[in-house]
This record gives C-alpha cells, structure tokens and sequence, in this order.
C-alpha cells in the first residue's frame, strides 16, 4: 500500500512536495510559476499559474492531467505584457498566461500531476509535473447506516450481488435490480462541488445572481484567490470544507436510515451502493470510521465480451462504447477503467475484501456467508438460503442477462471475441488480471 500523507492537527491541507520543469523543447516556450515546492496552499486545491508560446504563433491550450485522465483543458486568457517584450513579433503573446485554482477532493492522496501544452490541434508538449499530498480526513463513525461501498466496473455481477445484499434484513438498497439508491454519492458529489473554489467564493460574493449562481464558474484564477487575506483563504477552503464533506455524510446517512423505515426495515447497519474506481470510494473510507468496501472483479475480457452482447441485445451502444470509433478504442478504454480499479485496490485493498463474480456464481451461498461475515452480520444457513431465493426470484423478473446460464458466462470472451480483440485483451488487461488473483 502508498504512504499515507499526515492527517495530523494543524497539518497544511495540500502540501506540495516537487515540481519538476519539462526539458525545453523547440516547439515551445513556457514555464509554470505556480506552485512552487513548499509555497503554502490555500486549502484543498492547488494554485497552478504560467504561460506558454509557441514559437511560430500556432494556437496552445493547457491540459492538466494525473494518470490517464484530463482533469482540466484551458485556454490562454491572462494579459501578459512582459511575454510581449520577451518574444517580439510573436502572435498571442499578448494572452499568453494561465491561472486556475484546481481542487483536490477527486484526486489521491498522493497526486503526481502533468501540465501539458497541447500545440496545434493534437501535439502534446510537457511543461511541468506536480507532486505532492492533501491531508486525509480524519474518519468518523457515522449516526445511522454506513456506507457499503461495491466498487466495481459494469457488467461485472453488480446487479446481482447488489440484489443479494439488498435483501438482508440489516441493508438497505432501494430495488437495485431495476434501480441504484446512493445517497452517500449523491451527498458527496454535491458537497464537492460547493467545496470548489469557485463556488466557496460566492460566500462572498453577492451581487451574482441567476440560476446555481452559488457553483460559481468551472474556474477560478488563483489572482482571484491570493487577493484574499491569508485567513479568509482558510476560512473558505480548509476547515469549511471539512465540515461540508461530513455534514453530506451525516445527510446520506439520514436518508438511508429513513429509507430502511420506509421498506420496513428495522435494524439497518448499512446502506449498499455501487460505484466506479473513482474518488468516492475513497473519501467513503476516509470520512466514514464504519463504512465498508468490497471490491467485486470479473475477468476483464469476459466484462468486454459481456459489453458488446448487451449494446447488441438492447440495440444502441453504451458503457462508453458511444464515445469512440471503433471496438479497438473500445477495449483500450475498458483498459484504462480496469488499471484504475487495480490502483484502488492497491490503495485500500488492505481493507477491503475481494469478490470475483466467477466464484459467487459458481457458490453463491459460500460467497455471500463470507461477505456476511465481513461485513459482521447475520450469516446463518437459513438467513442466507432466503436472501438468496428472494433475490434470485426478483433477478428471473428483468431482462438483464446475456447468457441463459451464468455460469456458462465465464470464458466467453475466448468465442465471442473476434481474434484481433481477444490479443488485444490479452495484452492490455494483463497486469490487472494479476493483480486480482486470475491467470
């Protein structure tokens, strides 16, 4: 597992550890100026200001990326002047600059960020990387049902272990078989959102008006930010975040309690959701003291396989299949969702347990008696027999499946994949296959 960042009182809540300037390269000009290594943070972001010139005038745009993923593409738009006099005759140098104030909450604890000048219309040219650590929350233990996480991808068994779960006197899930209730992501993502610079900056800003004028704009430039005093800063985006992210806790966890009333459940411990290999997972286990994880796997080129024959069943293309152009991009980008549920994993797998959907079809009342015991709850023979029937009797109502068999699911990809894709699959999806245990 990482190290942990400190979480200790009175500890910075970023703290940026190196930046590290890109070798000078012909087609660009740039430098990024924010942050420096160890300049304080406001709060649960990071100030990232600069400029970048392409020497022949071609248009340039900033990509700020952690991983595989774009977290933020900007325009130029800061005046800048003194780039005028350094660079004489070159077109845009007048608006050569960037500034953003970029939020942390989506981010690991431990980021390694990249700013990149994107030249043209598809060059990538490195300006900078950024390292560094945001202070983890301090977990507490939740009044009222706690998060069960299932953090999982697509056609990977979620429906029905969801379904099996639902059915235990002790968690609530609203009909996960046609539905998902989450209202710990739901609580989550809105407090993240309120928890951005731009929208905690409305505290202060009152002649804004129209409809969310409280979200603010997508961003905020760090001038906008620095031109506050330093306790303001604080104020707005360290100790005031902290208690917007646990009060959306305590809201999540109210509705789950109340939804157990409504379906007559008495005594419920946990409310049961699923998500993507992404940050809520994460902030679930920082926040909530009693929360629980299960990481649920599928062989990956079984998950591909079981993709295509559900666009082809419901006759239009979905699970990201829309935004690309051919089956090939397709794969590659259920890679790239597979290589981020193996670092979660990596991250909190010490916590977590670990279901492949190849076992809990094969015995589903050994699997689900081991999660009972995870999860400290009733696991007696008849008690798991009658979720399972129950649950399985609600599954036979919806058109759900690919195969009459799910059994006979597992393997499919060796006849349903045209060969091409199954050695693409083979390669791509090598190294999380590994990390979860299949050969």
């Amino acid at each position: 597992m990482s190290a942990s960042p400190s979480s200790a009182a009175g500890t910075a809540a970023v703290q940026i550890a190196a930046v590290e300037p890109a070798q000078r390269d012909e087609r660009l000009h740039a430098n990024l100026e924010r942050p420096g290594t160890g300049e304080p943070v406001p709060g649960f972001c990071i100030p990232l200001g600069g400029w970048a010139l392409a020497p022949d005038g071609a248009n340039v745009a900033i990509e700020i990326c952690h991983g595989r993923q774009v977290l933020r593409r900007l325009a130029r738009e800061v005046e800048r002047p003194d780039l005028v006099a350094a660079f004489p005759g070159v077109p845009g140098a007048e608006r050569a600059g960037f500034s953003v104030t970029l939020d942390v909450l989506k981010l690991p604890r431990v980021f390694d960020l990249r700013v990149n000048a994107i030249v043209g219309e598809q060059e990538t040219v490195p300006i900078a990387r950024v390292r560094g650590s945001r202070r983890a929350f301090e977990p507490q233990p939740t009044e009222g049902p706690a998060p069960l996480t299932m953090t999982t991808l697509g056609r990977s068994g979620s429906t029905l272990l969801m379904t099996l779960l639902s059915h235990h006197p002790q968690i609530v899930a609203f009909d996960p078989a046609k539905d998902d209730s989450r209202p710990f992501a739901y609580e989550l993502e809105a407090a993240i959102r309120m928890a951005s610079p731009a929208s905690r900056m409305r505290l202060l800003d009152s002649a804004v008006q129209g409809e969310a004028w409280w979200l603010g704009r997508d961003s905020m430039p760090v001038e906008a930010l620095m031109r506050l005093d330093e306790p303001l800063r604080e104020l707005l985006l360290d100790a005031s975040v902290e208690r917007l992210m646990r009060s959306a806790v305590e809201r999540a966890a109210c509705f789950a309690s109340e939804l157990g009333t409504v379906l007559e459940q008495t005594d419920v411990r946990y409310a049961a959701e699923k998500s993507g290999p992404a940050h809520l997972p994460r902030l679930m286990r920082e926040l909530c003291a009693d929360g629980r994880e299960i990481f649920l796997v599928r062989d990956f080129r079984d998950v591909v396989a079981s993709m295509f024959a559900f666009n082809a069943k419901r006759g239009y293309d979905a699970f990201g299949r829309e935004h690309v152009d051919s089956d090939e991009q397709f794969v590659r980008w259920q890679a790239g969702i597979a290589a981020a549920l193996a670092a979660g994993w990596r991250e909190r797998g010490d916590g977590a347990l670990l279901v492949r959907y190849e076992e809990l079809v094969a015995d589903t009342p050994a699997t689900l008696t081991q999660i009972l015991d995870f999860l400290e709850l009733d696991g007696a023979p008849s008690l798991v027999s009658g979720v399972i029937d129950r649950a399985y009797t609600q599954l036979d109502r919806i058109q759900h499946r690919t195969v009459q068999d799910a059994s006979a699911s597992s393997g499919r990809w060796q006849t349903d994949l045209p060969p091409a894709l199954q050695e693409l699959a083979n390669e791509l999806f090598a190294g999380p296959l590994q990390e979860f245990g299949y050969t």
